[in-house]
This record gives C-alpha cells, structure tokens and sequence, in this order.
C-alpha cells in the first residue's frame, strides 16, 4: 500500500476543519473535511490502490510527518481511568528529530498521541531527572482562561516547541501558544494556554492554519535562552523581550511566510528564500530565528532571520554603511542563506535544528540518514564542516533523497522598473532590472541622456536594498497581487568613487546629483506596478542613524514597471 504524506487543500474561510486518520499500518494522513466540517470519506481516507510519495512498508511512521519510535527505545502509553490515555500508541525513549507531531527543548521532549501532548523531562540534556510520560496539564489540551478567540480544542494534530514556547495545531485549523516549556511548576502543573495572537500587544484574534500543507515551525529567541544575535559586522545585540515567531512554507514550498505574535494575525510577511525565492524546500526546521531547509536533492541552507534581525522593526535603528562596533544600531543586510555541506552518507528530509547557549553559533543541526548499514542521523554544529553519524537502529521515517520528484526550477520573481531619482532640480532616469518583492537588493542603473552610465566598460550598477515595514492591519497572504502596497524602507548606496564612471559627461551629472552621498535611505510603497520612495528626514526617529537621513532638500525615487528586454 502506498499513501501520501501530503495532501494539498487550500482552506478557505469557513472551511478550516480537518482530520487526522489513522490507517491500519500505523500510518497517518492528512485529508481535507467536507464544507459542514463533517468527515469527508473517512474510511476512504488511505486508499490502498494510489501511488502517490513513500512506500508504506518503508515507512514505519505513525504521523504524517513520518515520527518513527524504534522498537527497542518504545514504551507503551498504559491504559488510564480517564479517558485521556493512549491506548496501543508507543512513545519514545527519547526525541532526536524534531516533527510535527514530537519535538524537544533544553528541558522536556513533548510528543502527540491521539490529539493530546505529552511531556517527559529530556535526559539527553538533564540525565539526573529522569521522568515518566504523562499528559500535559493532565489533559494533553490547551485551556484555561486565557482562551478566549476560540473554544478550547478536543482535538489537536501537530505541534512545534523551541524554547520557552510550544505551539499547537487543533483540528480546527486554530494556533494555540503555550509557556513555559521550560519551568518545571507550570510542566508538571498548570501549563499556560493562549488563543490570543496578533497586534495589538499579542492580544489579537488569533492565528488560524489558511492552507495545507503546511510544514512550519515554532522559533523562540528569549532573552534567558539565546540571548542575542551578531549582526553581519560581528556586533552583538540583545533579543530585548524576546522574538517568538511561526515560520511557514508556502504552498508552492518556495517561499517561506512568518509571524511574530505581536504582528497583524496573517501570513503576508515574507523571508526570502534561498537561491533568490527559487528553492524548492522540502522541510523546513527553525530554532532561535534560525531557519534551516532541504530540497529533495538534500542541499542545505540555514539563515538567521527574523522581524528584527531582518531590518522591519520600525523602533530600532539599522545601517547599510555603518563599520564594525556599532552600539545599538543593526548592520544590514541581514545575514545571507548559508548551505550547509552534504553528510558522507545517504539522507532523508527529516531535518532538525535547535538551540543549545548564546548567540548565532549556539544552534546544532541534525538529519535523518544512513551511513553504510546502519541508520541513524548526522549531526553538526552550524558552522562545523565536518558532520557526526550517531546510528540509533530505527528504521528510516522517509525516503532517501536523490532529486526524484522534485519540482522543475523556476526563475526569482524579479520584475523590471524604470523612472526618475531626484533632488532639489537634479534628476536622473533609473533602470531596475530585477525589482522582486520579497527578495532584496534589486540593481540601479543610471541612464545619461538615453544612454546607461558605465564603468570599466560595463553598466555601473547601484545596490537598491529594502525591507518591508511594520503594518497594523490584517492583509491576505497575497495582498500584493490584488494592488494592495507593500510598507516598505529602502537604501540606494552610490558608488564609493564617482571617478569610475566612463564617461566625463555622464561623471558630471551623477556628481550633481549624488554628491558624495555613502546612502540614501527611504521609505515608502510597492507594488508590482510602482514603487514611490520618499528619503527619511531627520525629525523621524528610529530607522537610521541621525547622520543618515535627511537635513535639507530630499531625494525621491519614482519607479514604474518597465516592458521585459
């Protein structure tokens, strides 16, 4: 019998209702509900005769994601008095790989069995506490007064833990957000439970699924755990409050969405992914804003990215230019997408990240695999070359990776622009190449009388950064795509010399205009039809340093899309 692990269902209002359905093999998938939020062909939910991804005989999961309990390291869930217990369900020994339905942090490992969580000290870090299985909150379900957006769940199908925080899936599509994973009073006691999600303050209306699948990951960068992060120029910088994110691969698996618990409730933020947006992920990991995928040809990438790392943070202060030490300000752009080196052996897409101290290098990599007979995982320090195998003896969850059934390349998103940048009577036509929304820095050309301003012969090309800003409305995933602009702030960074233009002409005109201006930061609008900026004067606060921004005349650049050369 072969089943699928994926099922494609768009969820659209009003229809976020959704099963989980045991096959008799152990296997579990997802199917898609009935409008009335009925069961849709329940007993038709694993059909024997489809040929869709994994073989079931090789696959000896009992989730949808593939949680795999070697025989040797199983305990049985004994029958209870109350209706809670998990009856014939095997819980690990341990929790090496972090899924949808079992995950891990510093202090307990957590696992889904028949809709409710259960919880067990992790011995991996803290051997002395050794401990039981038992249900979270002695129900294995979200409650208490704290929901209030939605009805406390009877039912939940995935979870995610990092951190203080562990999130989880109800079968009504509902995120439920929990804390702290971490204190052994609220673990073994009362867990705090919340619906609430969004602006303001996390006390907004909730944070709903929208569309399967959807592999996501729950990232927590707390001040008392990670602590802070180095920007790209080396300078530490506290996580203040902490950063709690969702992070999310979309439906085609190429773009990556997240939320913060203090932004609108939607999922119309971005991060770009790797290859400029054209990477097809498999699985997606995160730890401590830490984002880690795979392709189904097992190349590996890690970035660190978040709301604040990444330059949205409209209450702090961010450079393109600045050099070394810089006190409070960030350096951008963000850090880049790093690919990992490839294991000396064969591997799957189950893939795990988590955070073991402070800062950027305080994250550990580990994936599925197999090395000569014996099965396992690797595992890696982020910036180690070299990986580790430690065989385990359980069988593979997935199969091995070797780019079948991968989805055909695609170009980056990138649109074309042409129009104006100007100061105070001084203008220039600008050439944009390659604007693309969510994946930054485009290319500025400057044109002199019809013709491209050049440099040791080829077009002299300005970096044209951006970011995207803070909102407090709810957007659709898509709103771009309707017209809806986008909030953003950007940075244009001339050429260091203007001495390199060809052209003593061409020289003059960009000197007029430039000057010897290191940065010209703006904010303003976009669309995929035009993008308006407008340069940040010196009464607004935040954003860029005080020597960054404007003091007299303002420059504003006015882009259209341009016909495609």
């Amino acid at each position: 019998m072969r089943v699928s692990r994926r099922v494609p269902c768009a969820l659209p209002s009003g229809v976020s209702r959704y099963l989980r359905v045991a096959a008799a093999t152990a296997l579990t998938v997802l199917v898609a509900c009935g409008e009335d939020g009925g069961p849709a062909a329940k007993a038709d939910a694993v059909d024997t005769s489809s040929s869709v991804d994994a073989d079931a005989s090789s696959i000896p999961d009992t989730s949808v994601d593939g949680d795999t309990t070697s025989p040797d390291d199983a305990a049985d869930v004994s029958d209870t008095a109350s209706d809670t217990s998990v009856v014939d369900t095997a819980l690990p020994d341990r929790v090496t790989l972090r899924t949808t339905t079992e995950s891990f942090n510093q202090r307990y490992f957590v696992a889904l069995r028949e809709g409710r969580i259960w919880v067990k000290p992790n011995t991996d870090v803290t051997p002395e506490a050794p401990g039981d299985w038992h249900l979270l909150g002695g129900t294995g379900l979200p409650s208490g007064a704290n929901l209030v957006n939605f009805p406390p769940p009877d039912q939940l199908i995935e979870l995610s833990a990092d951190g203080i925080h562990l999130q989880a899936l109800s079968q009504d599509g509902v995120f439920y957000r929990g804390d702290d994973l971490t204190n052994p009073f609220l673990v073994e006691g009362t867990f705090n439970w919340t619906d609430r999600w969004g602006w303001p303050a996390a006390q907004g209306p909730g944070l709903e699924v929208e569309w399967l699948p959807g592999d996501w990951s729950v990232s927590d960068s707390h001040p008392l755990g990670v602590a802070s992060y180095q920007d790209i120029d080396g300078t530490t910088h506290g996580v203040g409050m902490g950063v709690a994110h969702i992070y999310r691969l979309g439906p085609d698996r190429r773009r990556i969405h997240f939320n913060d618990w203090w932004l609108p409730a939607d999922w119309s933020r971005q991060v770009c992914g790797p290859e400029r947006g054209t990477f097809a992920a498999e699985n997606l990991s995160v730890s401590a804003s830490t984002l880690f995928v795979i392709d189904a040809s097992g190349v590996m990438y890690t970035r660190l990215y978040d709301f604040d790392t990444g330059g949205e943070n409209a209450l702090l202060t961010y450079s393109y230019v600045i050099d070394g030490p810089s006190g409070t300000t960030r350096k951008l752009p963000a850090e880049s997408w790093r690919r990992q080196p490839a294991p000396d052996g064969e591997i799957t897409e189950r893939i795990t990240i988590f955070q073991d101290g402070q800062g950027n290098a305080a994250r550990v990599l580990r994936v599925e695999g197999r090395q000569g007979d014996l099965t396992g995982y690797f595992e890696k320090r982020i910036y180690d070359e070299a990986w580790a195998f430690f065989p385990t003896g359980a069988p593979l969850s997935r199969p091995v990776l070797d780019g079948s059934g991968a989805p055909e390349r695609v170009g980056p998103d990138d649109h074309p622009f042409a129009g104006t940048l100007a100061r105070d009577g001084e203008s220039l036509t600008v050439r944009v190449p390659d604007f693309n929304l969510f994946c930054s820095p485009a290319r500025a050309q400057l044109v002199v009388d019809g013709v491209t301003v050049t440099a040791g012969g080829a077009p002299l090309e300005l970096p044209l950064h951006h970011v995207h800003l803070m909102v407090t409305e709810v957007r659709a995933t898509d709103y771009w795509r309707d017209g809806e602009p986008a909030s953003i702030r950007a940075a244009l960074l001339p050429p260091p010399e203007l001495g390199v233009i060809d052209d003593a002409a061409a020289r003059a005109r960009v000197a007029a205009l430039l000057g010897d201006e290191r940065v010209i930061n703006f904010t303003g609008t976009a669309t995929l039809a035009r993008v308006e900026l407008s340069e940040i004067p010196w009464t607004e606060p935040f954003l860029v340093p005080g020597d960054e921004k404007a003091f007299g005349p303002a420059y504003a650049l006015e882009l259209d899309a341009a016909p495609v050369e």
